[in-house]
């Protein structure tokens, strides 16, 4: 992992800082937020790092108090830290939140069975040579009974798992396949897979077999960003996406079978026989803008981080790579989704309206939406303003606007579910434990 991390003596005190910035809210909360954001330009770390330097001391802080062997065993029997290092010790050039994300992954391959959805985990690259083929091949071997597979076809896949059902599959070379393709098999095993009780129906005989599909999956493919994007949403609201850039330090090593990941499974298998999921999924809190499908594929993760003290850390990867993969179309329809959410009562709402609310939703990307950019992003999914009327005072007045009706199969088509205890919330990341009324012109 070519990260280059503060002096191990400055940890402590960026930990200290840390909590402090993400404490209450008040002066001291607002003093160390600015203390911790100079350590993070003096160091060039970014926040899932500091958030991981700050959990990493929590974890540590008993063995640096009390230094005995038991404090120390439990810090190296911690599974997130066990893969995060092994990991980080392979000539795998990639950003800190992606090695964070492949942890996660790799440790909730061990437990999906107790969530209702499990992410695929879909890497690709623009070019060859950059380090994913090494990379699915360190998850290959770190994963549950993973079973590492060249473009294969859909019916060996769901072949496959009607006799390994809880075997995780590794694809490589999927720029060969036909995954684009919304009626291929391939594709319906990667979309119905993401969710508990998806199964693949196959005559034989006179009979009827069921296979299942429910099992992690991850993803190698080369493709140019255009043909990533035209991804059917199906395939890209499924996806935890992370790209791989090309880096003259990485190496492809990892041989089959290296005997050097088999305590690292152990440690993870042990694991996941004490581990139970939240009985709310719900409650598995995330950061703002995390919703729908994309908190699907989020929860179990972070689920995973929180039972072994590295939910912050998790949850501020997470808020990055979903960053370097903003799709302003499929946010815009889950906004308008919780924006309808929250007016009920309302069967259409005037694009006045529609542009307040997007321009107040709290870190929301939408500052510098214009009227044009909306209607051409509208315009995709062939929706059209109307005339919208409403009772205003007593009165009768219309404006250009959208009713729901017009959003509702773009919604259900793109899996928006509302969020409507958590939509005008700010959630935190947590520590570790220890108008008017006048009609106008639209």
């Amino acid at each position: 992992m070519s990260i280059l991390w503060p002096p191990d003596p400055l940890w402590p005190r960026i930990a200290a800082v840390w909590r402090h910035a993400h404490g209450p809210p008040g002066g001291e909360q607002a003093n160390a937020a600015a203390v911790l954001k100079r350590y993070q330009l003096d160091f060039d770390l970014s926040d899932s790092q500091a958030a991981f330097i700050a959990e990493y001391d929590a974890l540590n802080l008993g063995s640096r108090i009390v230094k005995d062997e038991r404090a120390d065993a439990e810090r190296a029997g911690n599974a997130f830290d066990v893969v995060l290092t092994v990991l980080g010790s392979l000539p795998l050039v990639m950003p800190f939140e992606h090695f964070v994300v492949d942890t996660a992954w790799v440790l909730h391959s061990y437990v999906f069975t107790q969530f209702l959805h499990t992410p695929r985990l879909l890497v690709w690259s623009r070019r060859s040579g950059v380090g994913k083929t090494a990379r699915l091949s360190a998850i290959n071997e770190l994963a549950n009974h993973s079973m590492y597979m060249i473009a294969p076809s859909g019916p060996a896949l769901y072949r496959w798992l009607g006799k390994h059902p809880t075997d995780t599959l590794v694809l490589d070379n999927a720029e060969h396949s036909r995954l684009w393709n919304e009626k291929d098999v391939l594709h319906q095993v990667y979309e119905a897979g993401h969710r508990k009780g998806g199964m693949i129906p196959r005559p034989f005989g006179d009979d009827v077999i069921l296979f299942p599909t429910n099992s992690p999956l991850a993803v190698g493919l080369i493709v140019d960003r255009s043909r990533r994007d035209n991804f059917p949403s199906q395939i890209r609201t499924r996806s935890i996406a992370c790209e791989m850039k090309h880096s003259v330090e990485g190496e492809d090593e990892i041989f089959p079978g290296d005997p050097r990941f088999a305590p690292v499974r152990a440690v993870n298998a042990g694991w996941a026989q004490s581990f139970k999921a939240p009985a709310n999924p719900r409650a598995v809190l995330l950061p703002k803008g995390l919703v729908t499908r994309c908190a699907n594929n989020w929860r179990p993760l972070a689920a995973v981080a929180d039972a072994l003290g590295y939910g912050a850390t998790l949850r501020a990867a997470a808020v990055a790579i979903e960053a370097t993969n903003f799709d302003p179309e499929l946010r815009l329809y889950e906004d308008l989704c919780q924006i309808f959410e929250l007016r009920q009562q309302e069967s259409g709402l005037w694009i006045s309206e529609i542009m307040q609310a997007l321009a107040e939703i709290e870190d929301g990307p939408w500052g510098s939406l214009t009227r044009d950019r909306l209607y051409d992003l509208l315009y995709r999914r062939g929706i059209e303003k109307r005339n919208v009327w409403k009772v205003i005072d007593g009165k009768r007045r219309s404006n250009g606007g959208i009713y729901r009706k017009q959003l509702e199969p773009v919604w259900r088509e793109l899996g928006c579910e509302a969020q409507q205890a958590q939509s005008s919330k700010i959630i935190r990341l947590p520590r570790h434990k220890r108008g008017t009324g006048e009609a106008h012109d639209d």
